[in-house]
């Protein structure tokens, strides 16, 4: 029941604040594409109709690199187009854009017990709670389980294969398991081909340890030869014992990876259904030479590589609550601890070494250089769950010590059922403390989750100082739409076009759910005269986009916004209005004369 509640409560969480959360420029793509993918899908399942190559083709490919959206596995796009057609169209539970949204909001909590599962088996209750409200309360990841993005999806299903794997060291169902969720992982997001990597060291220094003693043997054995030799030796000794010990422990769950999961895989992609080889090719090589995006980084705006190396410790450093990256310090401590005494919970499945290195996969990329500059911190996103099973442990290992010198020190305490209901207590208080205070900084950040920074960098206006990257997407635009129907022409007065820069693309679905009326349209791209014919014009505070400012100045001849949304006093949106056309001047008569003055 405790799992079922978590993931009730952290389900409607991510729901609730899913409501007042700006629609992302890519949530839109995904929304049009997931309604197609899952009319495809309801209509072959009701009447056997678009099999056809054809067919699939123009719902979920094309020639252009881009067509159908089909740079991106259809899993997640699909669960949007049928939660809306389900929850909204069906059953009138949500409204349009909350009902695309909440797979994410679900993937999400699992997420969170799985993060709490996995910390229960190993350390104990008390650790698992704390690292389950760690993983609960992330302000960037929370933010991003709000959209109808894969983000928060592929951080749930990486987490849950290598769990899967974890525990199908001992289960063959559980090894079936981690085929299917790698197939389920492969089917969300090009990140999870990163995956069997660190899974298969961590198979071979298993196998290493469990040979080790024939490997110390052999090496003994060349004891007189020259140096080239006993390392030869040696190499070829682990070699071996890798693969007797692979042998031994029969990998189960990797094989379980390598056979189900393309299965799984292609049998939810449609368009893999015909041309798979050339078609898994163009996927996969669209996101090796995938254009670099601009994205602000300590000051500095990033467009091309190499990207410094650095982005995805010092980022994480930074939004992650500090209370978290404290408690995981601890945790780190404390395991390392135990594991140089031969005391590590799980030696023989190494559950450490499996989070150490799926958080090291997901991070790994990024400290390359070269890899394609995509955005912040969303794109490591699995590497966190580690971050947040490792803070559970040294929250609790902090209350434990703490209890104990109070025991120490206090006479009445030394009774064993006394100390015992002190241990609880005061577990029970730290475990709030850290969770509330990770709480507090994950609403504070709500809903501008992207401009969230943490106390290391001062918060927003820290960042902001930094030269961190302050949003992407345009779903801060949400924040002026108030402002603009308070000033919108009323009935019968001419409409008044908004130019709506990065916010374009959800214009229209703002217009649908009512957030702004029918009078204020947008007024289209600055490449086609969108500016010149706006009344009013926002600009998304991004440092590539510091052109639009000057482009509004210079069409509107005023480079005073009317409004600014800010957060913490950090400009994220400005609001500017078209000043109305000068008319004559009262009191001079028309035709020559003197210029007014």
């Amino acid at each position: 029941m405790l799992y079922v509640a978590v993931f009730v409560l952290a389900t409607t969480l991510a729901v609730a604040r899913s409501t007042e959360t700006g629609i992302a420029r890519d949530e839109v793509v995904y929304m049009d594409h997931g309604s197609r993918y899952a009319t495809w899908w309801r209509t072959l399942l009701g009447d056997g109709d678009g099999l056809s190559e054809r067919a699939i083709t123009a719902t979920f490919g094309g020639k252009g690199a881009t067509d159908g959206n089909r740079e991106h596995p259809p899993l997640m796009k699909t669960l949007f187009g049928l939660s809306e057609h389900v929850v909204h169209d069906r059953l009138g539970w949500a409204d349009e854009v909350t009902a695309y949204r909440l797979p994410s909001a679900l993937a999400n909590a699992l997420l969170v017990v799985l993060v709490m599962a996995w910390t229960r088996r190993l350390w104990g209750r008390a650790e698992a709670v704390v690292a389950a409200g760690c993983a609960l309360f992330l302000p960037r990841a929370l933010f991003h389980a709000e959209l109808a993005c894969f983000d928060a999806a592929i951080a749930a299903l990486w987490f849950a294969t290598v769990y899967a794997v974890w525990r199908g060291q001992a289960s063959r169902r559980w090894a079936v398991l981690a085929g299917v969720m790698f197939g389920l992982a492969l089917a969300t997001k090009h990140n999870a081909l990163i995956l069997p990597a660190p899974l298969m060291l961590h198979a071979a220094v298993l196998a290493y340890r469990r040979q080790r003693s024939r490997v110390d043997a052999a090496t003994a054995a060349a004891a007189g030869r020259p140096a080239p030799a006993r390392l030869l030796v040696r190499a070829a000794a682990s070699l071996a014992a890798i693969g007797r010990g692979a042998w031994q422990a029969k990998p189960w769950p990797l094989v379980a990876m390598a056979g189900l999961g393309p299965l799984v895989l292609i049998a939810l992609w449609p368009w893999l259904w015909f041309d798979t080889v050339a078609h898994l090719s163009d996927w996969i090589g669209f996101h090796l030479h995938h254009v670099h995006y601009n994205f602000e980084y300590l000051g500095d705006n990033w467009n091309a590589p190499p990207f410094p190396w650095h982005v995805a410790l010092v980022t994480t450093a930074l939004t992650v609550p500090v209370v978290t990256l404290v408690a995981a310090g601890l945790g780190a401590a404390v395991w390392l601890a135990r594991w140089r005494r031969g005391a590590s919970p799980d030696p023989a499945h190494g559950a450490g070494l499996l989070l150490l290195l799926s958080a090291a996969a997901a991070m790994g990329p990024f400290f390359l250089g070269s890899t394609p500059i995509f955005g912040a911190e969303k794109h490591w996103a699995p590497a966190i769950p580690s971050l947040c099973v490792v803070a559970g442990v040294g929250a609790v290992w902090a209350a434990r010590r703490a209890a104990a010198a109070m025991r120490a020190s206090w006479a009445w305490a030394a009774a064993p059922m006394r100390a015992r209901r002190l241990e609880h207590a005061v577990v029970a208080a730290v475990a709030s403390l850290v969770v509330s205070a990770a709480a507090t900084e994950t609403r504070h950040a709500h809903p501008y989750g992207l401009t969230h920074y943490n106390a290391l960098a001062g918060g927003a206006p820290g960042g902001a100082d930094l030269g961190m990257n302050r949003q992407f997407w345009g779903y801060a635009a949400r924040g002026v739409l108030p402002y603009l129907r308070s000033h919108a022409p009323g009935p019968g007065q001419p409409a008044a076009p908004v130019y709506s820069h990065d916010a374009s693309p959800a214009w229209g679905r703002y217009l649908a759910a009512g957030l702004i009326p029918r009078s204020l349209p947008d007024a289209g791209s600055e490449y086609a005269g969108g500016i010149e014919r706006s009344q009013w014009a926002l600009v998304v505070h991004e440092r590539h986009f510091a052109r639009h400012d000057y482009l509004v100045w210079k069409a509107y001849g005023t480079v005073a916004p009317v409004f600014v949304l800010r957060v913490d006093g950090v400009p994220i949106v400005s609001l500017y209005r078209r000043p109305p056309r000068p008319g004559p001047v009262h009191g001079q008569e028309s035709g020559p004369g003197p210029p007014a003055r």
